[in-house]
């Protein structure tokens, strides 16, 4: 077992808090956030917190909360409901001053053009609602995990806060417009760093085309075509992307959220409200190109060799000085240079100690508490145990020779004294 003792050492305190430096890129939409996907690291922000509408991009949530869901699986058939497919217009809506369930579908919105009564696989509604956004699909998808879809929603928006999202409620899964139903960039970042844990959902927002099976009410096997140009053979094609979501209602514009990865490291880039669709890919191409351009640095934080910090043991003749062996460095993306705290951890040791004995260890971790770097402490010197120490440590570990040294020890103080009388 180790005991944490707080690192206050001058030159450590100088690095006990880096702060990172945000990429400076000019970004078209209203909303936007780069985060890395496997640090929660931000690299760029512009109105981050600000609520706003995302429209389909919505449709993460619904995906990521139903494949957390033990109450269904992939090939689970799925009977459509007929609340799964109502509709009504959006001047109804407005005129109901929103009364209206928020996630009845609307015309001309993205679809599957599922029928009341058809029997389709759970896997096939999950494709059609990433690939195509499709409306009636995220409906399905509540029902099946929830019974309704407003219990859907209830959990669904329990979940978020419980992982961070804490200013985004969703009224309905498809992302339809509701005066309330609003996000930020950052949570959506959260919310698909959290999904992208996921290898079914990383498979489906990856996928450019898909053949969704016959059902019992369409004979026809349709081919589901991705909307995320980033994937897709063209003029916006980048070979880094690896989903995720686009979405569009005239209140929200075109929002965005993407994902790219290039030397194993994960990028969420999130963009809200673009006036034109085609902005958001390459907005998102040039935060990609930005971020994967630099080159990591490395930063030593405590140098080798001798160290302030010495560790007072009981019994021992004097303090342990310690000592590094080689430098504490971490390395980082510029963009991604990290908040860190030192942290010494003394190991339970006791006297005597020995010239190069691991005393202890210097660790440097992010605020969150993912470590990042750790070097072991050394001793410096040969340090004893006091007579004392040596003794009563003797006296718990050798009783019965602790018994014969006392006698010997008794004895010739015996003899000592008897020959001083008789002077």
């Amino acid at each position: 077992m180790s005991i944490f003792t707080p690192l206050f050492i001058s030159f450590l305190l100088s690095i006990c808090a880096v702060y990172s430096q945000p990429l400076t890129v000019s970004v078209n939409a209203e909303a936007a956030i780069l985060m890395n996907a496997d640090t929660g690291a931000i690299l760029f922000q512009k109105n981050a917190h600000k609520r706003m509408f995302p429209a389909s991009v919505t449709k993460i949530a619904t995906a990521l909360y139903a494949l957390q869901s033990e109450a269904v699986r992939l090939d689970d058939i799925v009977t459509i409901p007929q609340d799964a497919v109502a509709s009504t217009t959006v001047q109804a809506k407005r005129k109901s001053n929103y009364s209206l369930p928020a996630y009845w579908l609307e015309p001309d919105a993205g679809h599957m053009g599922l029928k009341i009564g058809e029997q389709i696989s759970f896997k096939d509604l999950l494709y059609g609602m990433l690939i195509v956004s499709a409306n009636d699909a995220a409906n399905s998808i509540a029902m099946q995990v929830s019974g309704t879809v407003p219990e859907f929603m209830n959990q669904l928006n329990d979940y978020l806060k419980s992982i961070g999202c804490q200013n985004t409620q969703f009224y309905n899964p498809n992302g339809l417009y509701h005066p309330k139903h609003q996000t930020t960039a950052y949570d959506l970042a959260v919310m698909t760093k959290e999904a992208l844990k996921n290898p079914t959902f990383c498979q489906v927002v990856s996928t450019v085309q898909y053949p969704r099976a016959k059902t019992n009410k369409q004979e026809t096997e349709i081919t589901l075509v991705q909307t995320n140009k980033l994937l897709r053979p063209g003029k916006f094609f980048y070979p880094k992307a690896i989903g995720v979501k686009t979405g569009y209602i005239s209140a929200a514009g075109h929002t965005y959220v993407s994902a790219a990865r290039d030397n194993g490291r994960t990028l969420i880039a999130v963009l809200l409200k673009t006036k034109e669709r085609n902005e958001m890919f390459t907005d998102a191409t040039k935060l990609f190109e930005a971020a994967f351009n630099q080159t990591k640095v490395e930063r030593t934080l405590v140098r080798a060799g001798p160290q302030k910090s010495t560790l007072k043991l009981r019994g021992a003749a004097s303090p342990v000085k310690a000592y590094l062996k080689e430098n504490l460095a971490i390395s980082y993306y510029p963009a991604e240079e990290p908040q860190v705290k030192c942290l010494l951890y003394w190991d339970e040791v006791k006297p005597p100690i020995a010239k190069n004995q691991t005393i202890g260890k210097l660790q440097v971790v992010t605020d969150e508490g993912t470590l990042l770097a750790m070097a072991p402490l050394l001793a410096q010197e040969d340090v004893k145990a006091t007579w004392w120490y040596t003794l009563t440590h003797l006296w718990k570990t050798h009783p019965a020779l602790s018994v014969v040294l006392f006698l010997v020890i008794f004895f010739v103080v015996f003899l000592t004294l008897g020959r001083f009388l008789r002077r």
